[in-house]
């Protein structure tokens, strides 16, 4: 069914996602901002199947809304707008990097910066704008990898792409703050 709104100088796209196993849809939305740096998008999904795609739809719109109205908890796109989105110092590393999708898309690559909003890295997996990874950082002198959550391909160049960080615990937040301190300092 695929609808599009334009909210508050976003575009929201609504694609919901067919369940098979409990014959229901779920929601997923793509919401979009274009400006002079060009078009930054990311993919959302929310708890909840509902009976038929156009109802998945129009709460894919509202749930849209709500986001961009800074209404849902822990979940925001404010950087998404702003000019200077990197408030934070990029570092050149070169740490080896997993990724996956909840679609099971799995890759490796090496990490080429990395600061406390996202990072840019080189793999021979194509992955697309707007997609969600897991993300597993391998920086030295750490015992185990650090986890993000979910990352978001803002931008994609050849076998280069920039991710934003938008959900990481505060354990593994305090870990990459750590790895940043031991970087400026080394």
């Amino acid at each position: 069914m695929a609808k599009t709104v334009e909210y508050e100088g976003y575009t929201i796209h609504s694609t919901p996602h067919y369940q098979t196993d409990s014959e229901q849809w779920q929601l997923r939305i793509f919401l979009s901002f274009k400006d002079h740096q060009g078009t930054r998008t990311r993919e959302f999904s929310a708890d909840g199947l509902y009976a038929t795609e156009q109802e998945a739809d129009i709460h894919g719109t509202t749930f849209g809304q709500r986001l961009i109205d800074g209404k849902v908890e822990g979940q925001s796109v404010m950087d998404m707008r702003t000019d200077d989105r990197r408030a934070t110092p990029r570092l050149r590393v070169q740490f080896r990097t997993t990724f996956s999708t909840a679609s099971k898309l799995e890759g490796t690559g090496t990490m080429l910066d990395l600061s406390l909003g996202g990072c840019r890295i080189e793999s021979p997996v194509t992955v697309e704008p707007g997609v969600s990874l897991e993300l597993r950082i391998y920086a030295p002198d750490i015992e185990w990898p650090l986890m993000i959550e979910a990352a978001s391909v803002q931008w994609v160049s050849g076998q280069i792409f920039g991710l934003a960080f938008f959900q990481i615990r505060d354990t593994e937040h305090q870990r990459l703050e750590q790895v940043i301190r031991d970087l400026l300092e080394g």
